[in-house]
């Protein structure tokens, strides 16, 4: 939380400051050349990939159910329910014999199992009964073809998450506690707090300008700021006039 702050407060000083504020060099990020951007924009592509795959993991994982699977499962579940309600009777007449309850058809022998009419009424369920049930069933996806399918899409994110560890992740970009291990995505990546904070300033100053609200000047900065898209960045009046170099 502290680094959130700290940059907030940053940001907030550039905004509300009359005079210039330097502040860039606390992100500790290449300024001249932005060379790091064009890896931002791929970082960003990849874990919007990685979003919309976990998407697709959750819709296979909710497709139909197979109409024979489903079948299957009802009917094991309708067989154990029966065998577990005969087991419930067979308790009861075993106990009448022992003069421990009253017999079958008594009131309260009754009462015993009343609790269980919902079993009892499995037991009326016909094989002819149950071919009606899944007769009209739109087919559905078998659960190996599920399984296939989420499998398939897991090796595709843990390659974008390799490609984002290894390729993307320099030690440049991260932000270290003291025991030097870095910060959690992304309140420890200078990236993304770098790009968030200047989103804000763009979005409150007239023209093209950099972090620290400074007009843009060098061919790198423009080719940055069309790279992270910040000409698409919505203005909030009023606007504030940008510094000159």
């Amino acid at each position: 939380m502290g680094l959130e702050l700290d940059f907030d407060r940053l940001i907030k000083e550039v905004l509300s400051s009359g005079g210039q504020v330097s502040c860039k060099r606390h992100y500790g990020l290449d300024i001249d050349t932005y060379a790091w951007t064009a890896d931002f924009v791929k970082d960003q592509k990849l874990r919007k990939e990685i979003e919309v795959l976990q998407g697709e993991i959750t819709k296979a994982q909710r497709s139909l159910i197979d109409t024979e699977e489903l079948r299957a499962a009802f009917e094991t579940g309708v067989r154990q329910t029966k065998q577990n309600f005969l087991e419930l009777l067979k308790d009861h007449v075993s106990k009448a014999q022992r003069h421990e309850e009253p017999i079958i058809g008594g009131l309260h022998a009754w009462g015993v199992i009343r609790s269980e009419l919902p079993l009892m009424s499995l037991l009326l369920i016909s094989g002819e009964d149950t071919k009606a049930l899944f007769l009209d069933l739109p087919e559905g996806v078998k659960g190996e073809d599920v399984e296939l399918t989420v499998a398939t899409i897991r090796n595709q994110i843990v390659k974008c998450n390799k490609t984002i560890e290894k390729e993307l992740s320099p030690q440049s970009r991260w932000f270290f506690n003291d025991r030097g291990e870095p910060f959690p995505y992304p309140a420890g990546c200078r990236w993304t707090k770098f790009v968030e904070g200047w989103k804000k300033v763009v979005a409150r100053f007239d023209g093209k300008v950099d972090l620290e609200g400074v007009a843009l000047t060098t061919e790198d900065e423009h080719a940055a700021f069309y790279l992270l898209e910040l000409d698409k960045v919505g203005k909030l009046t009023p606007l504030r006039e940008a510094w000159k170099k």
